[in-house]
């Protein structure tokens, strides 16, 4: 007899602890689900955010260390009899190629990662810095598709006594599309890069090919 009521003590111990796992269980589940649907959204767009301006920044360099253009590939000094700069024009194939180059480029690294699947941490709905990457991890998956577009601009600076640089930067845009099953968002950013520069001694003339053209003191 008395070993009977000892095994109901337990077994009704046991049922305890199953059940407060078990609440436990859900308990966590439905804090998740709740913070995960207002987390979600922004986790995905930050994301997103990095991993498409790691995209365009390494196709749009590794695009120009291929082509590898000289500022005299690209741009060529005029010159009076006297040495005076008079105008400086640019070859207008080299750089609709860079930038058709650079636009297919980006559009090939875009599609390498047009599905993607993040896992959040546990620990990162605690809004607790120590916490948030602390525990299992939560896959979350989301695409990415772009449109883009391409300017090459021609800016001068002033290095000194009667000298100025001359740079021929590319100024490219990106218009993101992040999707997933709870959100959706555009993501627009403009990076500008470096393509060639050189100095010029003399007076800037007034005309400079084809660029656009602004002057920076």
């Amino acid at each position: 007899m008395l070993y009977r009521k000892r095994c109901k003590r337990k077994f009704v111990l046991l049922k305890k602890i199953l059940l407060t796992v078990v609440l436990l269980i859900i308990g966590v589940t439905v804090f998740c689900e709740v913070h995960l649907s207002d987390f979600r959204p922004e986790y995905i767009r930050i994301q997103a955010e990095i991993l498409s301006v790691n995209s365009v920044c390494d196709a749009v360099n590794n695009t120009l260390d291929k082509l590898n253009y000289s500022y005299s590939d690209i741009a060529k000094i005029n010159c009076d009899t006297n040495g005076n700069v008079q105008s400086i024009e640019t070859d207008s194939f080299k750089i609709n190629r860079i930038k058709a180059d650079i636009t297919k480029a980006v559009q090939k690294e875009i599609a390498k990662v047009y599905d993607n699947e993040i896992e959040i941490p546990l620990g990162a709905f605690t809004n607790i810095t120590i916490l948030s990457n602390v525990g299992p991890c939560i896959p979350v998956n989301f695409n990415l598709t772009g449109s883009f577009s391409s300017e090459v601009i021609s800016t001068f600076e002033q290095a000194g006594i009667n000298q100025t640089i001359h740079h021929i930067k590319l100024l490219f845009t990106s218009k993101i599309m992040t999707t997933s099953l709870d959100y959706s968002g555009k993501i627009t950013f403009t990076t500008d890069f470096e393509i060639a520069q050189s100095v010029i001694v003399g007076n800037i003339p007034s005309g400079y090919g084809s660029l656009f053209q602004t002057y920076k003191k």
